[in-house]
């Protein structure tokens, strides 16, 4: 009895250790077979100058690699290179998606060939839409500047196709207020307003609404009125 029982208990441990190794086979071929899963697809949001095409390809995922292998630190770092490129935020989803959230430092305007970002850095490049600086600004009344620009959305940035220095003077030719800007606007008005009066450029098209197609100088620096042309 005692011989049968040793041959019972043998030939359940075998079966207990093939069972382990066939699950543990499976386990890793399934592992395996996971690991090897490609990227389905590939969202990018958030960049307005930086093509979706540049992005995947400095990111080094434009063969669709698998999504096990995608090592995030490796995308930020490599897309912090790009000038234009602020901040990345990358995630993975359980449908086999890479998302990619870009935050791009802004296009001011141009000024000298170059393109002067939110930052106050310079960047060479052809970026459509950008407005010209069309003349010298003391250093730190630019970065003054910048600062408060970097607030508003593109589409009022574009809005404008001309920047103007141009600081008010008195009779006697006195500078009084060294941080006027004059903004030529691509709908043919002229805005001339003060740096800690930018934000109200958020509200230009509701602001122009209310002008029913008048045409002039519309004065924010101080007031809000329109000097009809």
């Amino acid at each position: 009895m005692r011989k049968n029982k040793k041959k019972t208990n043998k030939r359940l441990n075998i079966k207990k250790l093939i069972i382990f190794i066939l699950l543990f086979y499976l386990i890793i071929c399934g592992g395996y077979s996971l690991f090897k899963v490609p990227i389905k697809n590939i969202i990018i949001k958030g960049n307005y100058y930086l093509k979706d095409s540049l992005i995947i390809r400095e990111a080094d995922i434009k063969d669709y690699p698998p999504i096990l292998s995608v090592r995030k630190s490796k995308i930020i770092n490599n897309l912090k290179r790009l000038d234009l490129v602020e901040d990345v935020k990358v995630k993975k989803t359980k449908n086999l998606e890479l998302i990619l959230e870009i935050k791009e430092k802004k296009i001011i305007c141009e000024y000298d060939g170059k393109y002067i970002l939110s930052d106050n850095t310079k960047i060479e490049g052809n970026y459509l839409g950008a407005p010209t600086l069309i003349n010298y600004t003391p250093e730190d009344t630019l970065k003054k500047f910048l600062n408060n620009m970097k607030d508003l959305n593109y589409d009022i940035i574009n809005s404008i196709s001309e920047i103007e220095y141009a600081p008010s003077k008195d009779s006697d030719g006195k500078i009084i207020d060294e941080e006027i800007f004059h903004f030529k606007m691509n709908d043919g008005n002229l805005v001339i307003i003060s740096i800690d009066r930018i934000s109200i450029m958020s509200k230009y098209q509701k602001i122009y609404a209310s002008l029913k197609d008048k045409k002039g100088i519309l004065h924010l620096d101080k007031g809000n009125y329109l000097e009809v042309k």
